[in-house]
């Protein structure tokens, strides 16, 4: 009799113990739906302040007749930015990609429109490969105290124009980054400078080569971070590539902007198929 009351106990006892422990689990459980939430809900409430603090279809519709912004960040967030403005008789706009995705590619593209509208709006300047010159001395000043924790590498890659409204001058610089120029079925790319932003540097200062054109009216001209040719393929898992995205835009270009802008997100989407997206993705397109 006494054998069969211990087992009975026993039993008792793990049942307890397995019914606590499922308890735990459900608690367990529900924390982690709430922090989740908590997370999800500040990350979309980071997104409409992002939104809100990038250029506004207002502004854009102020300054060029036919446009189009493909903007699709990775995480909802994330570090990839376009910038327009307007200084005198010049028409400026700039796309650029911060290191990193999510919160900490954001918080860093908050960061450089700053600058931006600090040295472009705030300081005079003669040739827009100023801007960047200007800005690198401000990216590194911001991150210099890094070096004490062992890093310095947040940097930027960056493309910026100046649009003379009456000479029609175009000028571009670049951090690792280009602007491709359609002129009727000519297409024309101008480089920028191997190095970004910021980020580790053996020169004291750095400097940047300045392009400049006169374009013919209803020009196209693109800039873009690297997330759309960076871009890996479902099946095949190939990247998009420079040439293909090249390729892409010099067949859409005499199109409406807003029309470009439906063909070449769908271009991306059927690239990618069920792959995830690989990076942010900023392209700009103005007709000049």
């Amino acid at each position: 009799m006494s054998t069969i009351i211990r087992q009975d106990r026993r039993q008792a006892e793990k049942l307890l113990l397995d019914t606590g422990s499922f308890y735990q689990l459900q608690l367990d459980y529900q924390q982690l739906l709430k922090n989740n939430k908590e997370l999800m809900d500040g990350i979309h409430y980071a997104q409409l302040i992002q939104q809100g603090i990038l250029p506004q279809e207002r502004h854009l519709k102020r300054l060029f007749d036919d446009y189009f912004v493909l903007f699709k960040p990775q995480n909802i967030i994330g570090g990839d930015l376009y910038w327009v403005g307007q200084k005198g008789k010049l028409k400026i706009f700039a796309v650029a990609d911060c290191t990193g995705h999510g919160v900490s590619g954001a918080l860093l593209s908050v960061l450089a429109l700053s600058f931006l509208n600090y040295v472009i709006l705030g300081k005079e300047f003669n040739e827009i490969h100023e801007v960047l010159e200007e800005l690198d001395k401000k990216w590194i000043e911001t991150f210099h105290q890094g070096v004490e924790y062992g890093f310095d590498n947040d940097w930027m890659e960056i493309g910026i124009c100046s649009f003379h409204t009456e000479t029609r001058e175009l000028q571009f610089a670049g951090a690792f980054n280009k602007l491709t120029c359609i002129q009727g079925t000519e297409i024309t790319n101008f480089y920028g400078n191997r190095y970004p932003i910021g980020g580790w540097q053996l020169e004291k200062t750095r400097t940047f080569i300045n392009h400049s054109l006169v374009l013919p009216e209803k020009s196209m001209v693109y800039m873009g971070s690297d997330g759309f040719k960076d871009q890996f393929s479902f099946p095949g898992g190939k990247r998009f590539g420079t040439k293909r995205l090249t390729q892409l835009i010099g067949e859409v270009s005499h199109l409406p902007a807003a029309h470009q802008k439906q063909l070449i997100e769908a271009a991306f989407e059927s690239w990618r198929g069920g792959e995830v997206q690989t990076d942010d993705v900023c392209l700009m397109g103005i007709r000049l």
